[in-house]
């Protein structure tokens, strides 16, 4: 769990999907071409974003690490909420 495998982020509206309709996916660029692959079409630069992508980390990681009720582990990702914001951090596989 640590920031080096971070492939990406999201950081969106609470209670809706994580696709990108209502919010925004960012990249790792130490992963950048690894995330391309996986996901079937390539990162391009302007949606990497490694400051984006550690301030979610932390986000999230301080929500684990503090233990409440809003973060929880789902298959590769780690997740926190706030009232009204979705964080998800995708670990490299």
């Amino acid at each position: 769990m640590n920031l080096e495998n971070v492939s990406s982020v999201y950081s969106g509206k609470r209670n809706r999907c994580c696709c990108g309709c209502a919010g925004k996916h960012s990249y790792a660029s130490i992963h950048q071409e690894w995330s391309g692959k996986n996901r079937g079409y390539s990162v391009s630069d302007d949606e990497v974003n490694d400051r984006t992508v550690k301030s979610i980390y932390n986000k999230v990681m301080n929500k684990l690490t503090h233990g409440t009720t809003y973060a929880k582990i789902a298959n590769g990702c780690y997740t926190a909420e706030t009232d009204t914001r979705l964080y998800v951090v995708y670990f490299k596989e």
